[in-house]
C-alpha cells in the first residue's frame, strides 16, 4: 500500500486556506449558542487499533469491489445490479473517488485506475446530450453515457452533478494529465446559476425561495434534451448535506457568471432541535433537515468536505440574520447519536432496531424503495421569521419497517467510531438458520462487504435481505471509512484550485490546532 498523506501536511499546502492561528469562535447567531464540538472531541481521521483497522480495510475493499467489478462499454458502474446499463451519475462521482482510494491502497495499480477513470471522463465528455447548461442528467445510459425513453427519470439533477463533479475533480486532481484537463473543464462548464429561477420563472418563486437553487430541469422531451424545459419548483434552501455539496459547488465555479453569491450559502435555513433518551441521554442542539430525517443528509458533504477542520462557522460575516453558528462535523456527530438513540429506545417495537441496528436511511426495504429517518424537538430561534429563516412544518419520524442499511452507521465512523464499529461487527455477525452470512458478501471471493439493507422482522423468517447492490449506498460508505482512517480523499479534493477558490470565497479557513487523536 502507497504511504497515505496525513492531515497535517494538507493545512499547509493549500494555499488558499489559511495556516494561521484561527480567530475564536463567532458568537451565538439568533441568541442561540453555536454548535462546538466539546474541547478535546477527536476528529478525523482517527488512529484505530489494528483490529479495527483491518476490519474497515476489508469494507472498503468490499465496496471497491462493486465499482470495479461492475464494468461496462464506458466504464461506468450502474446505479444498482439489476439494472446494469442504467448509470446514477451521483453514483459515478463516488465510483471516481474509489478508483482514487483503489490506487493509493494498492488494491490495483494506479495505471489501471487511471485507465478506467479516464474511459469515463472521455465517456462523459464525448455525448453532449447527457447534460443541460453543464449539469447533467440523474441517470444516463452505461453503453452511450446518453439518454434512453426508459430511464428511471428524465430531469437534470443538481446533487447528481454535484455528487459527480466531486467525484471529478478528486479524480481528476489525483491522476492529473487528460483526467485533470476533462474533469476541470465539465466542471467549468456548468451553469449554476442557470438553476437560479429568475423573474420570468411561473409560478414565481414564493419570496423566502428567492436565489436558491433549483433540484433539477426537466426538459419538454428526452429526444431534444438541450430544447425547451423547466425548472423545478423545488429549492436547495435548507441545511442538509445535499444541499451545502450542491451550493458550495456553485459557489466555486471558476466562471462568475455561473456562479452563485456566497452568501448564499450562509441562507440556507438552519432549523434547531434537541433530543433526551429514555434513558436521560441528551444530544445537545443539532440542526435539522425537515424535510428528510434520513442520515445520509448528515454524510454526503463530508465525503470531500473536510468540515470537522474547519469548526463553526459565521453566517453572520455575510449579513445573514438569523441562522446559528455551526461546526457541521460535530453537527452530524450529534446526529448520529439522535439516530442511536432513537433506534435504541424502539427496541423491541420496531423490528431490527437497536443500539447496534441504527442509522436509517435511504434504501431499498422489503416493500420497495424506503427514506425512513428521525428527528429532534424544534428549539425556537428568538427573532426568527416563519419561512424566511425557519420552514413552517413540523416533521416526524418515520422508522419505516424496521430495514436498516448498514451504510447508515457504517459510513458514521467519520463522528463516532466506536458506534460505528460495534454496528458493523453486529452487522456481519447476523446469519441465517442455515447458519450463512445474511448481510455481508466476502470481499476476497469478490463480495461487496456489505448488502445494501436487511430486516430482521417476523415477517420474514431467517431474515430479508435486498437483492440488488446500489452505488449511492455502497460509495458514501467506501469514502467516509478513508477519510475516517487517512482524511486522504479530503486531501486530494482540497488541493484543486477550483475547490480552494470556493473556499476563500466562503471564507473557510482550517483550523491551526487539532485535538489529538484518541
Amino acid at each position: 500500500m502507497r504511504p497515505i498523506l496525513t492531515a497535517v501536511v494538507l493545512s499547509c499546502v493549500v494555499s488558499a486556506i489559511s495556516c494561521s492561528p484561527r480567530p475564536a469562535d463567532p458568537p451565538g447567531a439568533a441568541g442561540v449558542t453555536p454548535i462546538a464540538a466539546p474541547p478535546g472531541t477527536a476528529r478525523p481521521p482517527f488512529a484505530f487499533a489494528a483490529e479495527d483497522d483491518r476490519f474497515l480495510d476489508e469494507i472498503q475493499r468490499g465496496a471497491f469491489n462493486f465499482f470495479w467489478r461492475e464494468f461496462n462499454p464506458t466504464g461506468m458502474a450502474p446505479d444498482r445490479t439489476s439494472a446494469p446499463m442504467t448509470v446514477s451519475t451521483a453514483g459515478v462521482g463516488f465510483q471516481l473517488s474509489a478508483f482514487v482510494i483503489g490506487s493509493e491502497r494498492g488494491w490495483v495499480t494506479k495505471a489501471a485506475a487511471q485507465a478506467r477513470t479516464l474511459r469515463i471522463l472521455r465517456a462523459l465528455d464525448a455525448n453532449a446530450g447527457n447534460r443541460f447548461n453543464g449539469l447533467f442528467f440523474h441517470f444516463i445510459d452505461a453503453k452511450t453515457a446518453g439518454l434512453r425513453d426508459d430511464m428511471p427519470e428524465d430531469v437534470v439533477s443538481t446533487i447528481d452533478s454535484a455528487l459527480l463533479f466531486a467525484g471529478l475533480l478528486t479524480a481528476g486532481q489525483y491522476f492529473g494529465g487528460e483526467c485533470q484537463e476533462i474533469a476541470s473543464r465539465l466542471f467549468a462548464q456548468a451553469n449554476w446559476r442557470s438553476f437560479v429561477p429568475g423573474p420570468d420563472m411561473t409560478p414565481t418563486p414564493k419570496p423566502w425561495e428567492k436565489g436558491f437553487i433549483s433540484l433539477s430541469w426537466r426538459p419538454d422531451s428526452v429526444k431534444n434534451p438541450h430544447g425547451p424545459g423547466k425548472l423545478s419548483q423545488y429549492y436547495w434552501l435548507d441545511n442538509g448535506d445535499e444541499h451545502r455539496l450542491v451550493t458550495f459547488l456553485a459557489v466555486a465555479a471558476p466562471n462568475p457568471e455561473f456562479a452563485v453569491d456566497p452568501a448564499i450559502y450562509y441562507r440556507l435555513r438552519r432549523p434547531v432541535g434537541d433530543f433526551t433518551s429514555k434513558n436521560g441521554q441528551a444530544t445537545g442542539p443539532m440542526v435539522f433537515l425537515p424535510w428528510s430525517g434520513a442520515h445520509f443528509a448528515n454524510i454526503f458533504a463530508h465525503c470531500w468536505i473536510n468540515y470537522g477542520a474547519l469548526g463553526v462557522d459565521n453566517p453572520a460575516s455575510f449579513g445573514v440574520e438569523n441562522r446559528v453558528a455551526v461546526d457541521w462535523w460535530e453537527n452530524s456527530r450529534r446526529q448520529t447519536q439522535l439516530h442511536r438513540r432513537k433506534a435504541m429506545d424502539a427496541t423491541g417495537t420496531v423490528p431490527t432496531l437497536s443500539a447496534h441496528a441504527w442509522g436509517l436511511t435511504s434504501s431499498d426495504a422489503p416493500t420497495g424503495y424506503a427514506v425512513p429517518g428521525v428527528y429532534p424537538t424544534a428549539i425556537a430561534i428568538p427573532g426568527a421569521r416563519p419561512e424566511f429563516d425557519l420552514p413552517a412544518y413540523t416533521p416526524k419520524d418515520d422508522l419505516g419497517d424496521g430495514t436498516i442499511a448498514p451504510y447508515g452507521a457504517v459510513s458514521s465512523v467519520l463522528f463516532d467510531p466506536k458506534a460505528a464499529l460495534d454496528a458493523a461487527r453486529y452487522y456481519r455477525s447476523i446469519v441465517r438458520p442455515d447458519g450463512s452470512p445474511l448481510a455481508w458478501q466476502d470481499p476476497s471471493t469478490g463480495g461487496v462487504g456489505f448488502r445494501d439493507a436487511f430486516n430482521l422482522g417476523s415477517k420474514w423468517p431467517g431474515g430479508w435481505v435486498a437483492a440488488d447492490d446500489l452505488a449511492i449506498d455502497l460509495g458514501p460508505m467506501l469514502v467516509a471509512i478513508e477519510n475516517a482512517r487517512s482524511g486522504f480523499v479530503w486531501q486530494v479534493f482540497q488541493k484543486h484550485s477550483m475547490v480552494q477558490s470556493g473556499y476563500a470565497r466562503l471564507r473557510w479557513e482550517e483550523r491551526a490546532e487539532r485535538p489529538e487523536k484518541k
